[in-house]
């Protein structure tokens, strides 16, 4: 999955202009209740605000509320922040995020025009959606994974139950991999003794979770 498929498209978003003062930027964040701005300058994204960056400096000096409030937020915000190709993977975002910590992650074109943010939510949303959440979800555990998968695959598909996602697992223990279904199937308890009949050690069935 590419990042544009999971990306909040710039025209759904709230951002803040580098020209704005720390007032109106205040203002803005409150009014959308929300942690942090992306702040651009025309096509382009620049940086990073938030109530955090720009309280840090207040407490830290001297000065008047009033000047304070007035000041560009250009003198506040974050603009050393990498971003990430609309025609990226997925996996692009997510380690991103995870490295850098931070509430979302800028999207750019091929022109560099700011096209949106990924966030947190999008990619446990899109993550749910790939595992399969709400399905019947089977454990199957295996001592080898060469042409175990063919072969579990077409037990199930000849048993006409439908696999929503599958994927596997390194346990560390005993050199047992662990493979995780997701299936769509009438009679789950059936599918497992067709999967035990052939060999196969079922560990667990969670129903429709």
């Amino acid at each position: 999955m590419l990042v544009k498929n999971i990306m909040i498209p710039k025209d759904k978003l709230t951002v803040v202009d580098m020209s704005c003062t720390v007032k109106e930027t205040i203002d803005l964040i409150d009014s959308k209740n929300l942690l942090s701005l992306p702040v651009v300058d025309g096509k382009n994204f620049v940086g990073v605000i938030s109530k955090k960056y720009i309280f840090e400096d207040f407490f830290n000096n001297e000065q008047s509320k009033e000047n304070f409030l007035q000041r560009p937020i250009t003198e506040f915000m974050k603009n050393k922040i990498p971003c990430v190709h609309k025609e990226d993977i997925m996996e692009v975002a997510v380690k991103m995020l995870q490295e850098q910590n931070r509430q979302f992650i800028p999207v750019v074109d091929d022109k560099d025009d700011f096209s949106g943010i990924v966030t947190h939510k999008a990619i446990f949303t899109t993550l749910t959606n790939i595992m399969g959440f709400g399905h019947t979800r089977i454990v199957v555990s295996v001592h080898e994974m060469k042409g175990i998968l063919a072969k579990l695959t077409d037990i199930i598909s000849r048993y006409d139950a439908n696999i929503i996602s599958i994927a596997t697992v390194d346990i560390e223990v005993m050199n047992l991999r662990q493979v995780i279904l997701r299936v769509d199937v009438k009679d789950v308890n059936k599918l497992v003794k067709k999967l035990e009949d052939n060999g196969f050690r079922v560990r667990r069935i969670d129903k429709n979770v």
